[in-house]
């Protein structure tokens, strides 16, 4: 059968061996690119390569691929997915207004299915667009109710997840440590959660504790920590730490940041928005040896599209190498192309995820996280690294899985009823917009709902 007919959702079943076959493979693994097939059974993908797919069972699903193109699954390595709901409601907005709106306002109003719902469409949409992985910050987390809620949210939506639990600016934390490790006596055992902390203004105090007992941590970090210097030299700095955006650090902080070997999740299209930055600092990451992640932030202002975020990521980079180039100097690193950009959303994301060993390429052994770009409305195209990077949008997603499980098909989410999370979607954005006196019809043609609106 072909890639997108409707009898590959009822033949993907648990525990029948999967080939994909005949496609064009990014595998952003050692042994590189090829036309051939993917074999995936009980969620690992078990061979890849040119007529891999020959020594599969009988009762095997073999799926023509010929016409698509198939990458690791995206990653998207900082979200803040408890915000879904509330996606377009103040296009225009700063970072302050920003911060007052969603901490300062609506963040304190939200009940523990508010939050679940937010969570839901955030997954979703990241589904939709062929992001498998998200690492998600989730500061809203004011009960220990509101967490359950948006992990179990997560969990029903089958996508995979590194959920960072805090509070934002301005909330009491005191419960977030015992919280968290009542999350893992509660959701420890799922394989597609991880839990980390998660701190916008981050301590030494925290990432103690998150070192002590195994989880990582997340951190909103630049120019505005004002203890960059003491977090850096304090020794719990390393891979299990995931420093975001990183506007406005000096060349002793990223040769501290590579020094211990943290994570790094930029925002190319968040920074410049929010003034953190003219531009994310990829040419920093890049003088630095550092593979940076990349990730969306959040949907208040703008949509989660992790091919936006690559091109963004790729013309930034691009930029800023020819400049330097330009200016002389001697250091400047190599123009990206699309490749550089896929491993940001691959590669770099698993690190980010500490999930490298099991995410991130198409090699054996691997969990079976796959996107699967249709061919068909981006013809004609030469290069289909190209067309993916460089062309594709959510309408080219044909295909998703996640752990072996499809989660979307011939271009529709697997057993997702769109409409109904719509519906409660919007009925929680006015239930909360109408509390602080405003409502989507008075926004329609707004580009900004100001701070100082009640």
């Amino acid at each position: 059968m072909r890639l997108g007919e409707p009898a590959v959702q009822d033949g993907w079943v648990e525990g029948r061996t999967v080939v994909v076959a005949g496609a064009s493979v990014i595998t952003m693994g050692p042994d590189g690119d090829l036309v051939g097939d993917v074999v995936i059974r009980d969620g690992r993908i078990v061979a890849v390569g040119t007529g891999a797919g020959v020594d599969a069972p009988d009762d095997a699903l073999h799926i023509d691929a010929s016409n698509a193109v198939v990458l690791p699954g995206l990653v998207d390595g900082h979200v803040h997915a408890w915000e879904g709901a509330l996606r377009g409601v103040s296009p225009d907005s700063g970072f302050y207004d920003y911060m007052g709106l969603t901490h300062g306002m609506l963040g304190p109003l939200m009940t523990p299915e508010d939050i679940a719902i937010g969570q839901r469409v955030t997954a979703l949409r990241a589904l939709e667009q062929g992001v498998t992985t998200i690492i998600d910050n989730c500061h809203n987390t004011r009960s220990p109710e509101h967490s359950d809620a948006a992990v179990e949210a997560l969990q029903h939506a089958g996508i995979r997840a590194v959920h960072a639990t805090g509070v934002g600016f301005g909330q009491p934390g005191d419960h977030v440590h015992e919280n968290l490790l009542r999350l893992r006596d509660r959701f420890g055992a799922d394989p597609r959660i991880t839990l980390r902390l998660m701190e916008v203004a981050p301590t030494l105090e925290g990432w103690r504790f998150a070192r002590e007992h195994g989880f990582g941590a997340v951190a909103e970090f630049g120019f505005w920590v004002e203890n960059i210097d003491e977090l850096l030299a304090s020794g719990l700095c390393g891979p299990d730490i995931v420093l975001d955006h990183c506007a406005g650090l000096s060349d002793e902080h990223w040769k501290a940041v590579e020094g211990c070997g943290a994570a790094v999740a930029l925002v190319p299209r968040s920074d410049p928005h929010y003034g953190l930055g003219a531009v994310a600092p990829v040419l920093a990451t890049n003088r630095h040896g550092i593979q940076e992640a990349i990730s969306s932030d959040n949907e208040f202002e703008y949509g989660l599209d992790l091919f936006a975020e690559m091109r963004t990521l790729m013309m930034v980079q691009r930029a800023g190498a020819f400049a330097a180039a330009q200016q002389g100097v001697t250091d400047a690193p190599a123009p990206y192309g699309v490749r550089d950009a896929l491993r940001a959303a691959t590669v770099g994301g698993a690190l980010a995820a500490g999930l490298q060993d099991q995410i991130g390429t198409i090699v054996a052994g691997a969990r079976a996280d796959l996107t699967v770009l249709s061919l068909d409305r981006l013809r004609p195209v030469a290069s289909h690294i190209g067309a993916a990077v460089a062309y594709a949008t959510v309408a080219d997603v044909d295909t998703v899985v996640v752990d072996g499980v499809l989660r979307k098909s011939g271009g529709e989410l697997v057993d997702v009823d769109r409409d109904a999370l719509v519906r409660e979607a919007e009925a929680s954005r006015d239930r909360l917009l109408g509390q602080i006196g405003t409502s989507a019809e008075d926004l329609r043609f707004s580009g900004q709902l100001a701070v100082t609106q009640q």
